[in-house]
């Protein structure tokens, strides 16, 4: 059974918002490094997982 509409739309929202976060509020030149590549919610809204990668290697992080 797939995702319903409403928590496609609520993990596209998560997945925005997390990635302006990282950008905008967040003051470590290191995140310049990272891409929220995507976000999943339960079917009940309760949890949520996000997903990213972290380009570099370890000495440019």
């Amino acid at each position: 059974m797939g995702q319903s509409h409403r928590s496609l739309k609520v993990a596209d929202r998560i997945k925005v918002v997390v990635a302006q976060i990282l950008e905008t509020k967040i003051k470590d030149p290191r995140l310049g490094f990272i891409t929220v590549t995507d976000a999943r919610v339960t079917g009940d809204l309760q949890n949520a997982s996000i997903f990213y990668t972290v380009f570099g290697d370890l000495e440019q992080r």
